[in-house]
């Protein structure tokens, strides 16, 4: 009753403190995670044993340690009473990303599994996947995390490639079979909800994917921005709001890759046009999907479902390359719905369709060039360009040119895009973990041997400012793991820009991390010499002064 008093005897307008001592007289404030042990956490797992090189064997020690700070699990109450909290529980452990983040994430589990992986953590994996199968029999999808608020939209759909890790390290047979039927019933949740069928201007018609949240008010973790954005956007509130929670689902939240490019409030949110884009990216993931469930469906014996998924695969990779290539630029681009054309613009998803492999030399050649041609792998300091090198060097010297291009040129990784003073966290010049890796891959599965070597070029540049910010941070930064990176730098700083304050841990960063040294380092046997913070090679220099 006393409760039922204090709601009608407060005054309007509602001031904040007003309301939060109402809050705070009215309902618990009960913590839903602890700190978890993780049975086969160690301190010195095997693959750090086997590096030789002094200071990345430090390095990895850290990030090793740091599954035990970000590791979680739900207290008692919340697995007897679900109800009554504002998170869906899972069976077992976690890792969190870590800073305000503290919850499981879907896509954020992708890199924190191959992280553990690297730590020999097989069991906390197998865990974290059970949960994952748990979310689905419970949901139908996996949503973006584990918190309520959000659960009404997905994340990029990479369970599917988390088993495929897994049961590479592990060869779990029963385990595969106990987890097709939570991967088959994700495919289906995608097919049903997230599919568009694209007309090209040539009459051709292709069952694509795309991100499309059925949201239509503004989302509850930032209300009065996302009410703003309705209101005075370009276009209806309800397509501005479903757009906003598009963008989200897709895990770049934001990012000028959503706005439109033209008219008014080009380049902002107010302009979001999520709804009207078919992403490279999803549709890659879906393909890659595809092709992995047939390859489980033929171990376990399964031909007819093996065949029915190749077809999917097969159908959809046809897609992909008439609907997003452009044979003028040597890229796969966004394709625009409403104005049926191609959104020509930079972005590291330009090139993951050479995660699917099976590219002739003509194509990979064409993406090499676009690289070179983009400014993507050029841009701090004073630009140094393809061209220019060409033009002050002789032809005897221009064997070693390709190799001092990507050794000279961007510091500290790949940009998520080009596109300068959008001020958000998904835009130039922050760096991401995830794209980092997805790009790299992209290369490193291209077989072509250039675009292998740029892959190994950006991997060393992120570890290496990677190191620096936890190793060997700068005056007046704090030692830390960043979600995301300002990849101009080499010193370890971390991005900004968008919704809330840059956040240490990480989850995501960690794993991608853990796996470039195992790729570059341990699986090629070979000592990588780690050199941090040096200067600028005198070739560089020169060119610059002249």
């Amino acid at each position: 009753m006393a409760s039922i008093v204090n709601y009608f005897s407060l005054t309007y307008p509602l001031k904040r403190e007003q309301f939060q001592r109402f809050c705070a007289d009215n309902f618990a404030s009960l913590a839903y995670l602890k700190q978890a042990t993780l049975s086969d956490w160690t301190e010195e797992p095997e693959n750090i044993r086997r590096l030789q090189d002094h200071a990345l064997k430090n390095f990895t020690r850290k990030l090793n340690d740091l599954w035990k700070i970000l590791a979680r699990e739900f207290v008692e109450q919340v697995q007897q009473t679900p109800d009554r909290f504002p998170v869906l529980p899972v069976p077992n452990a976690f890792i969190v990303p870590g800073g305000s983040f503290q919850i499981y994430f879907y896509w954020d589990s992708y890199w924190i599994n191959k992280g553990l992986l690297f730590s020999n953590m097989n069991i906390s994996v197998r865990h974290i996947l059970e949960n994952l199968a748990s979310v689905v029999q419970y949901h139908g999808f996996i949503p973006n995390s584990g918190s309520v608020q959000l659960s009404r939209r997905s994340d990029p759909p990479l369970f599917i490639q988390m088993v495929a890790d897994y049961y590479e390290a592990t060869g779990n047979k029963t385990f595969l079979d106990q987890m097709v039927q939570w991967m088959d019933q994700e495919m289906l949740w995608w097919r049903t909800n997230r599919t568009v069928d694209v007309k090209l201007p040539s009459g051709s018609q292709y069952q694509m994917y795309q991100y499309r949240a059925l949201s239509s008010c503004p989302r509850p973790e930032n209300y009065l921005t996302d009410l703003s954005n309705g209101v005075n956007g370009t276009r209806e509130p309800d397509f501005i709001w479903s757009s906003i929670a598009s963008a989200c689902e897709s895990g770049l939240d934001f990012s000028t890759r959503w706005f439109a490019y033209n008219g008014k409030y080009a380049g902002t949110k107010y302009s979001i046009q999520t709804n009207n884009i078919v992403p490279v990216d999803l549709n890659v993931y879906m393909a890659w999907n595809f092709v992995t469930l047939a390859s489980f469906y033929e171990i376990l014996g399964k031909t007819r479902k093996a065949d029915r998924y190749r077809k999917q695969h097969k159908e959809l990779r046809r897609a992909i390359d008439e609907v997003f290539w452009s044979d003028l630029d040597g890229a796969w681009f966004d394709y625009d719905l409403e104005g049926r054309k191609l959104r020509r613009r930079f972005y590291a998803s330009n090139i993951f369709p050479l995660l699917l492999g099976g590219y002739s030399s003509r194509t990979t050649e064409k993406v090499q060039q676009y690289l070179l041609n983009s400014g993507a792998l050029s841009f701090k300091g004073s630009i140094i360009s393809l061209p220019l090198i060409l033009s002050v060097c002789e032809k005897s010297d221009r064997r070693s040119l390709f190799y001092w291009f990507v050794k000279c040129s961007a510091t500290g990784g790949i940009p998520v895009s080009l596109s300068n003073g959008s001020h958000e966290q998904w835009d130039f010049p922050n760096g991401w973990p995830p794209l980092i890796h997805l790009f790299v891959e992209s290369l490193r599965l291209s077989n072509d041997k250039k675009l292998v070597q740029i892959g190994e070029q950006v991997a060393w540049k992120f570890i290496r400012t990677a190191y620096n910010g936890l190793v060997n941070p700068s005056k007046g930064m704090p030692s830390a793991c960043w979600e995301k990176y300002d990849v101009r730098y080499d010193d370890g700083r971390p991005g900004a820009g968008g919704e809330y304050p840059v956040q240490q841990g990480f989850g995501w960063t960690n794993g991608v991390l853990l796996d470039l040294i195992h790729k570059f380092s341990i699986k090629r046997d070979q000592r990588h010499q780690l050199v941090f913070k040096r200067k600028l090679p005198l070739f560089f220099i020169k060119l610059n002064e002249g």
